[in-house]
C-alpha cells in the first residue's frame, strides 16, 4: 500500500519532481572553483553561488556547466562597500563580523541599519554582473537574508536585478541552531512573529542541507525527503560547500576557519564523487536541472 507523494514514487507511479545542486562558495579559494567544475563535468553539481568579496572570484565567474548565482555575504572578510558607510555590519577595522551570533545580537537588539545591508548586497550583485555573469539566483552565508526582514529585502534586490530565483531554507537556518542561551528561542520567537512575505521571484519548494553536525550523504537525503511536504512537480535545492585542495593552493584565509571549512569541503567533495547519488535522484523520480532551467 503506497500512501503519499514520496511512497508513491519509491512505488514506481513516477511522480516527477526537479533536484537543483547547488554548490556554495565559490570564489571564496581555488579549491571550492576546482571541486564545482569536476562535479559539474561528472553530471552531479549543477549550480553554484559565488561569493563576490571572494579572492578568486574572477575564477569562479569562468565556471562552466552550472547556473551561476550570487552568493550575499555579510560575515566573513571584508566589504566590497566602503566600510565607513555600513559601519553597522562591520567592526572597528572594517571587517565583517565573522561570527553570525555576533551579527544577530547587533540585528536582534535594532543596531543594523537595514540601508547598510542592502547597499552591500547590492555591491556585491553588481560585482558579479560586471564580472559579464547573468545571475540565477541568489543565496545567502549562514542563511542571513532568511532573517526576518532580509527576507523580503533579498526579493526586492532580485526583483529590481531581474535575478529570478532565491533560496528560501524552509526555517530561520543557522541561529536557530545555536545552543546559546536564550538566543535560539529568543531567534525562533520573532521569526515566528513574521509572515515570510511574498516576493516575485521564484523560491523552491523544499531545501535541504545537513544538519551542522551531520555529513552530507545520499542516506541521510533520502530520509529527509520522505518526511518532506511535496507536490507532483516540486522543484528541490540540495545545498553542498564540497572543495579539493591541491599542493600549491593558496593558504585558506582565517574567516574562514580553515581547519574546519578544510574537513567540511573534502568530506562534501568525496561524497558528491559517489556515484550513490543518482541511484537516489532516480529512485526518488528527481530529474536534476540548473536554476536557469537546464
Amino acid at each position: 500500500m503506497c500512501n503519499g507523494l514520496y511512497e508513491l514514487v519509491l512505488c514506481g507511479y513516477g511522480v516527477n519532481m526537479k533536484i537543483i545542486v547547488n554548490a556554495d562558495d565559490a570564489g571564496i579559494h581555488p579549491a571550492v572553483n576546482r571541486a564545482v567544475e569536476l562535479l559539474a563535468e561528472a553530471g552531479i553539481v549543477t549550480s553554484t553561488s559565488i561569493v563576490a568579496t571572494g579572492e578568486h572570484v574572477e575564477e569562479a565567474a569562468k565556471l562552466h556547466g552550472v547556473s551561476i548565482g550570487v552568493h550575499l555575504d555579510i560575515l566573513r572578510g571584508r566589504p566590497i562597500s566602503h566600510w565607513q558607510h555600513i559601519a553597522s555590519v562591520v567592526d572597528e577595522n572594517g571587517s565583517f563580523l565573522c561570527e553570525p551570533v555576533k551579527l544577530f545580537e547587533r540585528y536582534a537588539a535594532g543596531k543594523i541599519d537595514h540601508m547598510h545591508v542592502e547597499q552591500e548586497w547590492a555591491a556585491q550583485i553588481e560585482r558579479v554582473l560586471d564580472l559579464g555573469i547573468k545571475p540565477t539566483h541568489l543565496s545567502s552565508h549562514k542563511h542571513v537574508h532568511a532573517w526576518p526582514s532580509l527576507t523580503r529585502m533579498a526579493g526586492m534586490l532580485a526583483e529590481r536585478y531581474d535575478i529570478p530565483w532565491l533560496r528560501k531554507p524552509e526555517e530561520c537556518a543557522e541561529i536557530s541552531r545555536l545552543h546559546v542561551q536564550g538566543l535560539k528561542n529568543k531567534f525562533s520567537n520573532i521569526c515566528s512573529m513574521f509572515d515570510r512575505e511574498a516576493t516575485p521571484v521564484q523560491i523552491p519548494d523544499y531545501f535541504w542541507q545537513p544538519e551542522l553536525e551531520e555529513k552530507l550523504g545520499p542516506d541521510m537525503f533520502m530520509e529527509a525527503l520522505q518526511k518532506a511536504d511535496l507536490v507532483a512537480d516540486s522543484v528541490l535545492e540540495l545545498c553542498c560547500t564540497p572543495g579539493l585542495i591541491i599542493a600549491g593552493d593558496p593558504i585558506i584565509p582565517q574567516y574562514c576557519n580553515p581547519l574546519e571549512i578544510s574537513a567540511n569541503w573534502r568530506t562534501d567533495y568525496d561524497s558528491l564523487s559517489n556515484d550513490d547519488w543518482r541511484s537516489a535522484f532516480t529512485k526518488a523520480s528527481l530529474e536534476q536541472i540548473a536554476y536557469d532551467g537546464k
